[in-house]
């Protein structure tokens, strides 16, 4: 829309849009926006009641070939509902499953007779039809049962069936599963595929994190690492093992099998600062791998600073002593790539407390 100031945004919200030109709307595009409009409503199909709809459906009686969707609308006004005519679902006109007498004889008493009976008897059959029909459209499809925020009438969770199924193919559906974690909900229907894949491989990861941060990410598989022995499980005189099959010395074995490594990077300087420990952005980073690994391998992050960002040591600044810090004069030109994060879970499992 033009505006004073030259071209700008539509002013306009859609609803509005609506009501100023309606036969320029298709008739599932104009309920689409009628739903949206009053999320405190039942949906289309959906109510128990006439008193709790918005809007009714109705038709025009005529004989010509419909041009548009859409004949006209009315809002809402001083209690009583809104009423929207269309010409594209119905029981007469050239379209409907009535003889074409029938739809002459109607169209003659409501325009000259001024008798609207038989009209309005067809249209209360048509406003419960036809709201079932695009119901049965409408759930089939995921932008329709989006449209609408997440909390419906009276403060209870909407009802969005699509995001439902979705939901029970990852196994995130019931309401013990909803926000329950710093990975969304919404990632987690966005990912089913990757979520629901029986052997989950490393490139499924990376594309899901790939979303979240703006910067480069791999993974580095079969890290090396020491694993501490149970007390059971440690080499002691007497036991009939063989050299080199099933001896070990000492209380830990080198293992190259039970952990992986995301390296996140090249990355500007606030990106970066994003990822400390204790940060958002890190919480839900830990909670993805979980949600994608769960608890079966250790895996710990190495974020890497991009050299033209990496910053001076300043007093009086917020610089992070062991993150954020470097004091003289780094080494080659490269990349910062010597800060290595273990999530908490898996510090406290170790016996840690804390991200390091």
């Amino acid at each position: 829309m033009e505006t004073g100031n030259g071209s700008g945004p539509d002013h306009l919200t859609h609803y509005a849009q609506l009501l100023a030109r309606p036969d320029s709307y298709h008739i599932f595009l104009a309920l689409r926006i009628l739903e949206a409009q009053f999320p405190d409503a039942p949906r289309l199909g959906e109510s128990q009641r006439p008193r709790e709809e918005t809007y009714r459906l109705g038709q025009e009686a005529e004989l010509a070939f419909p041009t548009s969707t859409i004949a006209g609308m009315t809002p809402p006004a001083h209690g009583r509902p809104g009423h929207l005519v269309n010409r594209f679902f119905g029981l007469f006109g050239p379209q409907g499953p009535l003889p074409l007498h029938i739809t002459e004889y109607v169209r003659d008493r409501h325009r000259n007779h001024r008798d609207p009976t038989l009209l309005s008897f067809g249209n209360m059959l048509t406003h419960r039809l036809f709201g079932l029909f695009y119901r049965g459209w409408s759930v089939a499809h995921p932008a329709p049962s989006f449209d609408r925020s997440m909390r419906g009438r009276r403060g209870r969770q909407a009802a969005d069936s699509f995001a439902e199924k979705v939901a029970a193919i990852s196994g995130h559906k019931g309401r013990t599963m909803d926000n329950r974690d710093a990975m969304p909900d919404l990632a987690k229907r966005h990912f089913a595929g990757h979520l629901t894949a029986g052997p989950r491989h490393a490139n499924g990861l990376v594309s899901i994190i790939s979303v979240f941060v703006r910067a480069p990410v791999r993974l580095q598989q079969f890290v090396g690492q020491w694993l501490e022995l149970e007390a059971g499980d440690r080499w002691q005189l007497g036991q009939r093992v063989g050299l080199g099959l099933g001896t070990s010395i000492g209380t830990r074995v080198w293992s190259h099998s039970a952990k992986f490594r995301l390296r996140i990077g090249p990355m500007s300087l606030p990106d970066f600062q994003r990822m400390m420990p204790g940060s958002p952005s890190l919480q839900r980073l830990e909670d993805i791998v979980r949600n994608y690994v769960g608890d079966t391998l250790d895996w710990d992050i190495n974020l890497v600073l991009a050299k033209e960002e990496v910053p001076k040591a300043v007093l009086g600044q917020t610089t992070r002593l062991g993150h954020t810090s470097w004091i003289g004069t780094r080494a080659g030109d490269s990349d910062a790539d010597d800060l290595y994060l273990i999530p908490v879970a898996l510090a406290r499992r170790h016996g840690g407390g804390a991200a390091v």
